[in-house]
């Protein structure tokens, strides 16, 4: 979490508390005379770090415990201190694949087979494809060390790290760094057919030697894709290695991938259906081979991207937390050798827009995360204690899984104090015509406030929603937005003078001209920082990628947690509620719209004396709903897979490991 300077108190006590170094201060524990200048603000800054560091540690702590409650946790089980062991088999003639504990302790290996490199980038890979015993093995020696690496053996016997990615019941994608020096195989091979008492051979390598060998056998009378060795060794160094057939003009057949060991018979993918999984898998490229093309299925786009069916990933070694974190998010989670290339996971809820201010007694007392604007400063002297007082954070849940997250005004409506919010709260993901109202409301105000919510009436058409609060906030300053002295905000906004049935008097009678068309939008974070930044109206919505017509559009850019937050001008006048389509644009609508759906609200169901009217009250406008309805969509989260778009030679670090280019290892 990005943190700014502490507050202009703080820049008051560097002008004035400056202590020099002849004698030791009291205040910092100096020992002894320096000649070096020492400052208040300095000893400030340093307890002010530690207390944070130590807060942060504290509330970490205590949400990753209540993810592994939620998700599961490793086993806190010892690997065994007898190491595995590999032993040779058959004779000597494909790359070794196993893994070790950080102990650098083998803890199984096997054999894999290079594949055709996948879509094209500017990081080169190299794919391997092995048997899914490689997951099992990974999957059960695990525990909450979480130190598991991956090595792979090269035919010119280097050693280079290894990632596991993708995996079925079958098969498993490991896939390293760089352009090695291995000979794929060739999937457009025309496969031969099985017959029972066929002799086959199965090629494997040693992974502590670096040896190539093979073994014996014959295929299995009663199954097509079963063989038994020749003799009555049985290694699991073979799986996910090749097996051969008859030679055919010098040339060994190629039958497809040792998959499992039962007892002393061995099951193998024959290559055709090898190569279903791969295209299945999503990671070909075109291919250019001797008698045909083929492609995978379709192109991938980490933007809209999911498992194929019956496809799985694996939760990379040390990324247990983060995958926690992400469920409980709410967030997708990414494909393979995202996380471990520093991939950005984009259209988040968090992070800030424009200058931040905290509530007081906070640790900061003025954070600013964009320097151009100066919001705060511009806007009446009172605005923005009241605004800190009616502007709160809401987030919806699917049990404890987080759904939305946006921002919400306090307001009076019907003789209660009310949130005015977005739709989108409580909007169903594959029905924008439809809530869900199965979700759990929660909203906060700093800096302890927090309760649940209760949505009262909502119109999907205009995506205004009302909360209602299960218990009442202290020290609020709910926004009369029914009020008729508007100095500039309607027509800032562009909206029509309505009458205001609450008020009995034009809505527009004392507007005048404004002399300045900036606004301000504000939002608040999930922290319970406020934000702020200030942008000019644009004459025409036409660069807005929202359909609603009735939508004014400003020139500057918020965040998705900004979503229903409030619009000022620079008087304090409320403009309107703010939305996001992920431009560089706000969208918002004007109050005369907003005030337009709610003047029908007359009483609040969860406050009715009818329990049988309890249900949210969806409020029907008279302008062409539902024949005309407008859209609001809300930009998905993705994954961006940045590690794939730089050059191997620049790659960036990768969390916990170090990445040797020249050696193509990794540690």
């Amino acid at each position: 979490m990005a943190r700014s300077n502490r507050s202009a108190r703080l820049g008051e006590q560097r002008r004035t508390l400056r202590v020099e170094g002849d004698g030791p201060s009291p205040d910092v524990g100096g020992g002894g005379r320096g000649k070096r200048t020492l400052t208040i603000v300095v000893y400030h800054v340093h307890q002010l770090v530690q207390k944070l560091r130590k807060r942060w540690d504290d509330e970490e702590n205590e949400l990753c415990a209540a993810e592994e409650a939620r998700f599961g946790i490793l086993p806190e089980r010892v690997v065994s201190d007898t190491p595995f062991k590999e032993e040779s088999f058959g004779y000597p003639i494909t790359p070794g694949i196993h893994f070790r504990e950080a102990k650098n302790e083998m803890v199984f290996a096997c054999s894999g087979i290079s594949i055709p490199s996948g879509a094209t980038t500017k990081l080169d890979v190299t794919r391997f494809v092995t048997s899914a015993c490689l997951v099992r093995e990974f999957d059960r020696k695990r525990n909450r060390d979480d130190k598991l690496r991956v090595k792979v053996r090269l035919p010119d016997d280097t050693i280079t790290g290894g990632f596991l990615g993708l995996y079925d019941n079958d098969i498993a994608i490991v896939t390293s760094v760089g352009v090695l020096d291995v000979y794929p195989i060739d999937l457009d091979y025309k496969p031969t057919p099985v017959y029972p008492g066929d002799y086959v051979m199965a090629a494997g390598r040693v992974f502590n030697s670096g040896s190539s060998r093979a073994m014996d056998g014959v295929s299995f009378e009663d199954c097509s894709n079963i063989w038994v060795p020749r003799n009555s060794d049985t290694t699991k160094a073979v799986l996910g290695g090749p097996l051969f057939g008859h030679e055919v003009g010098n040339m060994p057949r190629f039958l497809g991938m040792n998959l499992a060991l039962d007892h002393d018979k061995y099951t193998f993918l024959p290559l055709e259906l090898l190569r279903e999984r791969l295209e299945l898998f999503q990671i070909l490229k075109y291919v250019f081979c001797t008698f045909s093309i083929y492609a995978s299925p379709k192109v991938i786009h980490f933007d809209k991207y999911s498992l194929p069916e019956g496809v799985s990933r694996i939760i990379p070694s040390g990324f247990m937390r983060t995958i926690n974190r992400l469920k409980s998010l709410g967030y997708p989670l990414p494909p393979p050798l995202v996380l471990e290339f520093n991939g950005q996971l984009l259209n988040r809820f968090e992070g800030y827009f424009g200058e931040l201010h905290a509530w007081k007694g906070d640790d900061f007392d003025h954070l600013q995360t964009d320097y151009s604007g100066l919001v705060w400063s511009r806007l009446p002297k009172k605005f923005l204690t009241k605004t800190s007082r009616r502007v709160v954070s809401l987030a919806s849940f699917h049990g404890d899984i987080r759904f939305f997250v946006c921002t919400g005004l306090l307001i009076k409506l019907c003789g209660c104090t009310v949130v005015l919010t977005s739709a989108s709260l409580v909007r169903k993901d594959d029905n924008e015509g439809s809530i869900d109202n199965n979700l759990k409301i929660e909203v906060s105000l700093p800096p302890n406030q927090r309760c649940s919510g209760t949505l009262e009436v909502y119109n999907l058409n205009y995506n205004i929603a009302i909360v209602s609060l299960e218990k009442r906030f202290y020290r609020t300053c709910p926004e009369d937005i029914f009020k008729t002295n508007l100095k500039s905000s309607d027509k800032v906004a562009g909206g029509h003078d309505n009458k205001n049935p609450k008020s009995g008097k034009a809505g527009g009678q004392d507007n005048k001209n404004p002399k300045s068309g900036k606004v301000v939008a504000i939002g608040r974070a999930a922290d319970g920082l406020l934000m702020g930044t200030i942008g000019e109206l644009k004459p025409t919505n036409e660069d807005m990628k929202l359909d609603c017509q009735e939508l004014r559009v400003l020139t500057c850019k918020i965040n998705k947690a900004g979503i229903g937050g409030p619009l000022f001008d620079l008087g304090g006048t409320f403009v309107g509620m703010n939305f996001y389509d992920g431009s560089r644009l706000t969208p918002f609508l004007p109050k005369s719209k907003i005030v337009d759906v709610l003047q029908t609200v007359f009483s609040l169901p969860q406050y009715c004396d009818d329990t049988a009217s309890t249900a949210p009250q969806h409020i029907i406008s008279d302008d062409g709903w539902p024949t005309r309805k407008n859209r609001w969509r809300v930009p998905q989260p993705y994954w961006y897979h940045g590690g794939l778009d730089v050059d191997w030679y620049e790659l960036p670090k990768l969390p916990g490991r170090r990445l040797n280019v020249g050696k193509c290892s990794i540690y």
